[in-house]
């Protein structure tokens, strides 16, 4: 092995010693930023809970010890067909609580066998209608845990405010969070989150959606969830990643999405949508929502 030896008079040696500095700090910096970026990002990104969102126009952070009646409504029954969906659920007033700082909706079994709208299997659904509106202009974002299993049907969306006059879907429907549960060790379904757009066109029912599969189960942590509604599109974010965008700017067509509407939160179980629980179904299943805020744009 040779060894070349240069020797440096004192300027040279000072001037090799900036440059050496100088290297080093690139390398530590480089070294730094390598090794931050090998961690996995966030999986969400969260708002402080002490803030308690000063620039909100609305919110509901669940901190109370009952639910608040001056934002929420229960109903209740298996309504029309159940739902119109053939759900099996019975939704009653005593399926949704405060705890820790969350909303809980729990779909329970109330006997050893269950069955389609016998009250064996009970559940809540929470509107706004009435007491909270949203619309064009205004971002929507919450923060919210799923539940699992064959025949769970979680769902955040909104109806239009003028339903009872025009009815669905003239009044326009937008779900925000909308998935079939299954088993998450093995089951792709509880992975995808739906957001879809519905109205009516001529004068039957109209849709336009699409899905997004996250990484891991929508039943495994908390994920944000968002609606960006302006006068001309409807966007839809997981974590902060875009995946379903709607034009409204054309016309009479979109008109339902020009107005107000409010929210839902409810768990369904069975019907068209997530098919019906079987053995293997889990109960009490429970969709917890740590927080829902409404911002202008």
């Amino acid at each position: 092995m040779n060894f070349n030896v240069v020797f440096f008079d004192q300027e040279d040696t000072k001037n090799q010693i900036i440059k050496m500095r100088k290297l080093l700090v690139f390398i530590l910096v480089s070294l730094s930023y390598s090794c931050s970026n090998k961690e996995p990002l966030p999986s969400i990104i969260d708002t402080p809970e002490e803030e308690q969102c000063p620039s909100c126009i609305w919110n509901d952070e669940f901190n109370g010890s009952s639910i608040n009646t001056g934002n929420w409504n229960f109903e209740t029954g298996y309504g029309s067909n159940g739902w119109g969906n053939d759900e099996w659920q019975l939704y009653t007033n005593n399926n949704a609580k405060i705890s820790d700082g969350n909303l809980i909706i729990s779909a329970k079994k109330e006997s050893s066998t269950i069955g389609k709208r016998n009250g064996s299997i009970t559940s809540s659904r929470l509107t706004t209608q009435g007491k909270v509106t949203i619309g064009p202009g205004m971002r929507i974002e919450a923060k919210i845990k799923g539940p699992w299993g064959q025949g769970i049907w979680p769902a955040f969306w909104t109806i239009g405010a003028n339903f009872p006059v025009v009815g669905w879907p003239a009044c326009g429907e937008i779900d925000i969070l909308e998935y079939a549960g299954g088993n998450p060790l093995s089951n792709e379904k509880n992975k995808i989150n739906f957001s879809t757009h519905h109205w009516s066109h001529n004068g039957s029912h109209a849709s336009y959606g699409n899905s997004i599969t996250h990484t891991q189960p929508l039943s495994s942590d908390y994920n944000i969830y968002e609606l960006i509604w302006t006068n001309d599109y409807i966007e839809t974010r997981l974590n902060g990643k875009s995946f379903h965008v709607i034009d409204i700017k054309s016309g009479s067509v979109h008109e339902p999405f020009h107005n107000k509407h409010f929210l839902i939160l409810n768990v369904a179980v069975g019907g068209n949508f997530s098919g019906s629980p079987n053995d293997e179904t889990v109960f009490p299943q429970q969709l917890m929502i740590d927080y829902i805020r409404v911002y202008n744009l």
